[in-house]
């Protein structure tokens, strides 16, 4: 056990809820192709059940409708299969059950829907519950936070300013230069004959001007980064929710049109059993698609929790500091028409 989830588990053993840690853990958890993690409701259990877990790959012996490539290119039929049954005895293969002659169409039709009707209800429940875990962890995320504010607008306008003035003093001196003021026309122009007789003030304006278009660029990125977190617990994402439940049925309803065609089939030609596993997979991999999507918000959400202080800080340090690079720039170039440089 890592030491997060040793405290986490002490925090739930004495009444902490960690309900937000136990679904993150879980998502995690179910990468190992642990099918029964969704049946836990408290993270003692869950952990108890992750961690006893073995992955011996007999995959053969698991719920095909869960394959992943992982598995091997030698899983290609759903025949190839373990299935279980009172009428059954020993290890059998749903092709090999197929081809038993001691039972007649009507009576292997029936062994049949229970052992496919088996794993689709064992598949249905999961992926109902993991869905439900889906949206409350999104739930769980603020929507608004007095703590994570954005980065400060006035200085983003500020900033762009600056940086624009200083572009038009390169490329477009004359945009600077008001006829209305005089004195205003004099000093842009002695501005821009300094930026082009002394290479090293004209890189110092460069860099002063670059500090201030990256701070705009760092603001307006942490600024759009919060808002997307945020925006994952609108009223857009439970809309989102509703529609990613009702693809999941549908994937699950053309899974069943699949294997309802599967018994029609193979009742009357019981030799040709194979069935492609890859067009059952369809669900899964939309659950895989929806988990993978959650995580990635889950992630970007610690991520902000965890460096938010430093980045702020840093992103003030950083308009500060072009604040007083432009300060100086603009400083030497009056003290250079003064003569005192």
């Amino acid at each position: 056990m890592k030491p997060s989830e040793e405290l986490m588990l002490l925090l739930e053993l004495n009444g902490f809820d960690i309900t937000k840690f136990k679904l993150k853990k879980q998502l995690e958890y179910e990468q190992s192709g642990n099918l029964s993690l969704y049946k836990d409701k408290k993270y003692a259990d869950l952990i108890v059940n992750h961690y006893t877990f073995v992955d011996d790959g007999e995959y053969l012996r698991r719920n095909p409708l869960t394959y992943r490539e992982e598995w091997g290119p030698d899983i290609t039929s759903i025949d190839q299969f373990y299935v279980t049954h009172p009428d059954l005895e020993g290890d059998v293969t749903l092709g090999e059950f197929l081809r038993m002659d001691q039972f007649d169409d009507v009576h292997r039709e029936s062994i049949l829907y229970d052992i496919l009707d088996g794993w689709v209800e064992e598949y249905r429940e999961a992926s109902i519950t993991q869905m439900e875990n889906l949206r409350q962890m999104i739930k769980l995320l603020p929507k608004k936070s007095r703590k994570y504010k954005k980065p400060s607008k006035i200085l983003l306008l500020f900033s762009l300013l600056f940086a624009l003035f200083g572009a038009f003093l390169y490329s477009s001196p004359d945009t600077l230069a008001i006829p209305v003021f005089a004195f205003l026309e004099i000093l842009v122009s002695r501005y821009v004959e300094y930026l082009y007789d002394v290479p090293w003030y004209s890189f110092f304006g460069n860099v002063a001007i670059f500090l201030f278009v990256l701070y705009a660029v760092a603001n307006i990125f942490f600024s759009r980064y919060i808002k997307d977190i945020r925006g994952e617990k609108n009223k857009r994402a439970d809309k989102t929710f509703d529609k990613w439940e009702r693809d999941m049925q549908n994937e699950r309803l053309g899974q069943a049109g699949i294997l309802e065609d599967y018994v029609d089939r193979v009742i009357k030609k019981p030799k040709k059993s194979e069935l492609d596993i890859h067009s059952l997979t369809s669900p899964r991999i939309l659950m895989d698609k929806l988990k993978a999507y959650v995580m990635m918000v889950e992630r970007k959400y610690d991520i902000m929790t965890k460096y938010y202080k430093t980045f702020i800080r840093s992103l003030r340090w950083l308009y500060v500091i072009a604040f007083l690079t432009y300060v100086v720039f603009l400083a030497t170039g009056f003290a250079m028409m003064r003569g005192w440089i």
